[in-house]
């Protein structure tokens, strides 16, 4: 990762805290603050654990679609690093579900000596089971917003049919007979601007072959992707578990039709790009959604910041840390 990648990563970063404390300004700050600070600690700390199983049930999926490639046994402590380095690349990139699919898929065939279209194609599921599940999650959460009258139903239903028909044409795009080789065949004319190194047309070729052959024996092995798909369906599940203690840990006991339609549209919003990991323009949605349920302003504030400090602010330290290790370790 270049300098200047880094420098805008900061800088957008920074720009997200500033709309965060300028929400929290209008809000009211010391009353936030206070009761951000009265936050029971045992009940955060439980948060933070669980978001750590939701870490452990992403290596657990992962590791299960590699095992129907017969790929058995990866090492669960490199699938740890993966996931994190993951987490990091979604918070410093302009969306906060994802971009950083490459990049595991990459140092995951370097890390474990996977063939490349086994890793892409493992990814690639990944996306696509992650994808199901919050469409039909969103949907039930959209059909109730919209039986009760609230605001900006009609944008959600747009954005929820715009991410179906990307996730479509994407497919469309990856299982195309010829398609992908035309676009990478394009892609390494412009490469080959820069890199004098040639890449072999039948190695693309091939390539491409492999991942989309390997992605139709997965998806045709129905009975076994039965399993990473509860699994996905879990750590969405786990996930909203962390922020309800969250709210505990603020002597708030949010409803689970509040909690579910505010973290679901919040996702829904920050997969389209804006400041890195959603940061400031997710945050003010989330406020703004707990606060038409009825809980007061500090109280959303509050519970959203203590969110960010783990979803974005764990992960994003951690993320790092484990980016480093993996560059680290495959120097040596």
């Amino acid at each position: 990762m270049n300098i200047k990648k880094c420098l805008t990563s900061i800088f957008m970063g920074v720009l997200g805290l500033i709309i965060i404390l300028l929400i929290i300004w209008d809000i009211g700050i010391q009353n936030t603050i206070s009761i951000f600070l009265s936050s029971n600690i045992y009940l955060y700390l439980l948060a933070v654990f669980i978001y750590f199983l939701v870490v452990f049930t992403l290596m657990l999926r992962w590791r299960y679609v590699l095992s129907i490639n017969n790929y058995h046994g990866v090492s669960l402590k490199n699938l740890f690093l993966l996931v994190m380095m993951g987490q990091f690349i979604n918070n410093i990139t302009p969306s906060m579900k994802g971009g950083s699919e490459p990049f595991r898929a990459y140092y995951l065939s370097k890390l474990e000596n996977i063939p490349k279209h086994v890793s892409f194609s493992s990814v690639i599921i990944e996306r696509l089971l992650d994808t199901i599940v919050f469409l039909v999650l969103s949907l039930f959460v959209i059909l109730y917003l919209f039986i009760k009258g609230m605001a900006y139903v009609r944008e959600l239903v747009v954005v929820w049919i715009l991410i179906g028909i990307i996730t479509l044409l994407a497919l469309y795009v990856i299982m195309h007979e010829s398609l992908p080789y035309r676009i990478l065949l394009k892609l390494t004319e412009i490469i080959s601007i820069f890199y004098s190194k040639g890449i072999s047309k039948n190695k693309i070729h091939d390539a491409i072959e492999k991942l989309q052959k390997n992605i139709m024996f997965l998806s045709n092995n129905k009975r076994r992707m039965a399993v990473p798909l509860l699994l996905s369906f879990g750590w969405w599940a786990l996930d909203l578990l962390r922020i309800y203690v969250l709210f505990l840990a603020i002597n708030c006991n949010i409803s689970f039709i509040a909690l579910s339609s505010t973290y679901l549209v919040s996702l829904l919003v920050g997969i389209i790009p804006t400041l890195p990991g959603s940061l400031g323009v997710s945050d003010a949605l989330m406020i703004a959604m707990y606060s038409s349920f009825g809980i007061p302003n500090s109280i959303s504030a509050a519970g959203t910041i203590l969110d960010r400090t783990i979803s974005y602010g764990l992960a994003t330290v951690l993320g790092a840390i484990s980016y480093y290790l993996i560059k680290k370790g495959l120097k040596k």
